[in-house]
This record gives structure tokens, sequence and C-alpha cells, in this order.
């Protein structure tokens, strides 16, 4: 994915087979590694130079919730592992991994969840959340962090979330929103044409 892009708008065709929930549109990455819904009134960044994707709540300055969404494609950062024929049982440890980064992170977290492993057909998503204290505006803040696979497809994704203390009963439905409809690995040749057509 490159860091130089350019937002172009286009009218979808009738009977495009697109379809989210009321209140929800549909972001789809890279032709379909990855897909979910996010409430229609998150607006789209992306920082120059990020190789990340970035909803937020509102235009900043008047943002509370971030969210950053990352694909990797894991046949190119890790050859010569046979991907398509890994098990639940020989699968990387992506908890442990997750668990690592967030005790790593270097915000100086006061608290480090477990992490909640969740087997959504073909793909495994593991998840946590820490604490921590905003250091400029001494704050309380979390951070929710989840690793997604779909080892036939070789891909994985990074889906972080950061928000106040006080905005946890608006961050969490959105979470549960993106995780519960996540899709990886689910190619589309036109995004004029949806999993519906």
């Amino acid at each position: 994915m490159s860091s130089n892009w350019e937002m172009q708008d286009f009218r979808l065709p009738e009977n495009h087979g697109w379809t989210a929930k009321p209140g929800n549109r549909i972001f789809v990455a890279n032709q379909g590694a990855l897909r979910f819904e996010i409430p229609n009134t998150w607006i789209l960044d992306m920082p120059k130079g990020s190789r990340s994707f970035v909803f937020l709540d509102g235009k900043p300055p008047n943002d509370d919730i971030r969210l950053d969404v990352r694909v990797m494609y894991l046949a190119a950062t890790h050859p010569g592992v046979d991907w398509a024929n890994l098990t639940p049982w020989n699968q990387p440890p992506i908890a442990d991994w997750l668990k690592k980064n967030l005790a790593g992170d270097e915000r100086k977290p006061t608290r480090v969840g477990s992490p909640l492993t969740i087997n959504m057909g073909d793909i495994t998503v593991a998840w946590a959340e820490m604490d921590f204290i905003d250091p400029p505006t001494k704050r309380p803040a979390h951070t929710r962090l989840c690793y997604a696979l779909k080892s036939s497809a070789a891909l994985m994704a990074l889906i972080a979330m950061d928000y106040w203390d006080d905005d946890a009963d608006r961050a969490h439905p959105v979470w549960n929103e993106v995780i519960g409809t996540l899709k990886m690995g689910e190619f589309y040749e036109s995004p004029f044409h949806g999993p519906g057509r």
C-alpha cells in the first residue's frame, strides 16, 4: 500500500451487492484483503507517510476515539512458511505476541488485560486492552489491540483503538462492530460489485 493516495468519490451502480447495518458503512482495504463496518459518521484519514488506515470519530482537533488499521502480507514478511496448511494447533501464538507488545508499549501501561482469542471461521482473532495515563494531558486512556490472522490467505490485520476513559461507552460498541463484521481474504475485482452480487 502506497502512502501517496488521492480520495475520489464514485457512485455505485444499482444492485452493487454491498450491504451494511443501518448507520454503518463498509470499509474494504486492498481489494478485499480486509473488510469491516464502521459508523458512517467516522472520518477516514491517512497521515502522510503512514502505512495505516486511520478512522476518527470527529474532525481533529474534535476527535476523541481513533481506530488504526494495517494489513500485513505474511508471505512477503515471513517467506518459507506454508501458511495455507497451518491449523489452529500450529498457528503462530498471536495472543502471546499481542500481550508482549502491549506490555512493552512506550506509554507505560498501568494495566494489561489478558488476551481474548476467538475463532471466527477461518480467521483467528486475539485482542486485549491496556490502560495508561496520557502523558501530555494526564488523562486516563485505553488502547485495545487486535491481531487477526487468516493463515490460508497469509494475511494478518493489526487493529488498534485509542480512547479516553470517559468515552468508553461510545468506543466499545464501535470496537464490537468492527471485530464482529471482520472479513479477510475475500478479494473483489471491482469495488463496484460486492459480495452480494
